[in-house]
């Protein structure tokens, strides 16, 4: 990961943040609309953790930007 560009962990961070918010929300719909069982809450958490892990991702990148000597 040291060897990409800023720009590209912000792509590859933003991708895994953007995905795994969508399939929490379709995750999330689904438990809400129908019988959940313990597997659906599983996977909602397991979403939830891939969402903060790519905002953690982008957060890091931004606070490391300035750091990198060019």
């Amino acid at each position: 990961m040291k060897n990409f560009s800023f720009k590209t962990r912000m792509i590859y961070f933003g991708v895994i943040a953007f995905v795994s918010l969508a399939f929490f929300a379709l995750q999330l719909y689904a438990h809400l609309n129908g019988p959940g069982g313990t597997g659906s809450v599983v996977l909602l958490i397991l979403w939830g953790i891939m969402v903060v892990f790519g905002i953690a991702g982008i957060v890091y990148s931004v606070a490391k930007k300035d750091r990198h000597p060019k």
